[in-house]
């Protein structure tokens, strides 16, 4: 799938304007691409707090890619942990819980869950549907690299079908933008009901669904593709995002130009 196609798997109500897009594109165009050594969950995330932080002030962008761990609940910045995980059920486990500092609901970290945190400086121009929109288009992409079409739904979520896959967040600090996400490559679907509570709000595509009806896996919907595949793909997909941007930047420029000659 080239990049305009997997722009066309963006859904309708998801879609900003033409320069929203450009400027959700240009996110890739100069992050550096890291892939992270093994680490916690919460460490991944203060590494994510302090890029950042200095994303504004430095003028530095980057895309981290990592893996989860141990299995860690992960909740939104306003969420009340009583409400969206099962405490008694997560002590019992030994499931750890920690709070992210952007928004979004609970997940569940393991060790088969890919994630991207991609830290820029908040350009002009980039509200808050665009930058999820650049979030989509990266997982889309990367997807369609592993014959998988998946497509934006709801406010941040990527969807094989009907079932999620990815989630997704954001959070601006001081000049600095964090958008990060999840790809569920393979999870333990027992683990996950019992720790985490249907959620308060939910998208309407979900239509009242349980947990492993509503969510899907890399795995299983490609069975031939593996964690190191579905890491490639995911760097694959951020160069041409990044090259799309670049050459996009390139011609409006040779236009306006044009037009002033």
């Amino acid at each position: 799938m080239r990049q305009g196609e997997a722009m066309a798997e963006i859904e309708q109500p998801a879609r900003t304007s033409q320069l929203a897009g450009l400027a959700a594109l240009r996110l890739f165009a100069a992050a550096e691409v890291i892939i992270a050594p093994p680490a916690s969950v919460g460490i991944n995330l203060a590494v994510d707090e302090m890029l950042v932080e200095a994303a504004g002030a430095q003028d530095r962008s980057v895309l981290r890619l990592w893996w989860g761990d141990r299995p860690t609940v992960v909740i939104g910045n306003s969420e009340k942990p009583e409400v969206v995980a099962d405490l008694p059920a997560c002590e019992r486990l030994g499931v750890a819980i920690v709070r992210r500092r952007s928004g979004g609901g609970a997940v569940l970290q393991t060790a088969g869950v890919l994630n991207y945190s991609l830290t820029a400086p908040l350009a002009s121009g980039l509200d808050v549907k665009a930058a999820f929109v650049a979030g989509a288009l990266l997982l889309v992409e990367a997807l369609a690299r592993l014959g998988l079409t998946a497509q934006m739904r709801g406010t941040s979520d990527v969807a094989i079908g009907e079932r999620k896959v990815s989630g997704n967040a954001q959070a601006r600090r001081r000049g600095g933008l964090l958008l990060h996400g999840t790809v569920l490559y393979d999870i333990d679907m027992d683990l996950l009901e019992a720790c985490l509570r249907h959620p308060p709000r939910e998208p309407d595509y979900r239509a009242g669904r349980q947990h492993r009806d509503f969510l899907t896996t890399v795995r299983a919907q490609a069975p031939t593709a593996t964690p190191e595949r579905l890491l490639e793909a995911l760097v694959a997909a951020a160069l041409a995002l990044g090259r799309q941007a670049t050459a996009d930047a390139f011609w409006r420029g040779c236009l306006t130009a044009g037009r002033g000659s």
